[in-house]
C-alpha cells in the first residue's frame, strides 16, 4: 500500500529529462548517399564513353579534358557543400581550432573535403594519405572504381590514357579555390606506370 509522501510524489510534475545527442565523429552517411546519387561514376563514364564513340585518339584528350574537367569541378564544390550542411564533431573541433590559430585550414581542412569526395563516390572505404604537414598534403588512390568502369566502357587504351585524371585534378583545385587556399596540384604517380594515382598540393 503506498503511503502519501508516495502518492503526493506521483502527482508532483516533473520535466522529463531528454538525453543529449551524442557527437559523430564519422562522416554523416546520408550525406555521402548524397553525393554518391548525384556523382554515380558509371553515369558520367558512359557519358565519355558515348562522346568518344568514333572519334579519332587525338580528339579523346580534349573531350576529357571537357567532361572529366566539369565533373571534377562539380563535384567538388556539392562536396564542399554538403560537407559544411552535416558537419561532424571532428569538423567542429577543426573549425574551432583554425579559428583560435590561424592554422590548419592546409591541409586538414582541405584533407577532410578531399576525402568525403572520395568516400562519396569510390568504392574504398579509407583515402590513403601519404604527406600531410604545413606544406603539402598528398594521397593515393589505389583500387579506383571510375578506372575500372572506364577499362570496361570505354577500352583499354582510351582508359589508358587516364581521362579520369582530369576529374580529380580539377576536384583538387576546385577545392583549392572554394577553402581560399594558395596551393599547386600535380600529379605525381599513375595508375598505369605505378599502380596507383598519386596528387599532391603544395603550399606556395
Amino acid at each position: 500500500m503506498a503511503t502519501r509522501s508516495e502518492e503526493e510524489a506521483k502527482k508532483t510534475p516533473y520535466d522529463l529529462y531528454i538525453a543529449p545527442r551524442p557527437f559523430s565523429f564519422e562522416l554523416d552517411a546520408e550525406m555521402l548517399t548524397l553525393l554518391r546519387k548525384d556523382f554515380d561514376p558509371p553515369v558520367i563514364v558512359e557519358k565519355f564513353a558515348a562522346q568518344i564513340a568514333g572519334k579519332k585518339p587525338g580528339d579523346v584528350d580534349d573531350i576529357a579534358k571537357k567532361v572529366f574537367g566539369k565533373y571534377g569541378e562539380d563535384w567538388m564544390r556539392r562536396t564542399l557543400k554538403l560537407g559544411e550542411e552535416y558537419p561532424d564533431r571532428t569538423y567542429e573541433m577543426l573549425k574551432e581550432a583554425v579559428d583560435k590559430t590561424g592554422e590548419l585550414k592546409f591541409p586538414l581542412v582541405l584533407q577532410r573535403f578531399i576525402e568525403i569526395a572520395y568516400l562519396g563516390t569510390q568504392q574504398f572505404r579509407i583515402l590513403p594519405i601519404v604527406e600531410n604537414w604545413a606544406r603539402r598534403l598528398v594521397y593515393r588512390v589505389k583500387d579506383c572504381y571510375v578506372f575500372k568502369l572506364e577499362v570496361e566502357k570505354c577500352g583499354q587504351e582510351a582508359a589508358g590514357a587516364l581521362p579520369c585524371r582530369y576529374a580529380c585534378l580539377s576536384a583538387c583545385k576546385t577545392a583549392l579555390d572554394g577553402l581560399g587556399l594558395d596551393a599547386a596540384v600535380e600529379m605525381e604517380a599513375t595508375m598505369i606506370k605505378d599502380g596507383a594515382c598519386q596528387f599532391a598540393l603544395n603550399r606556395i
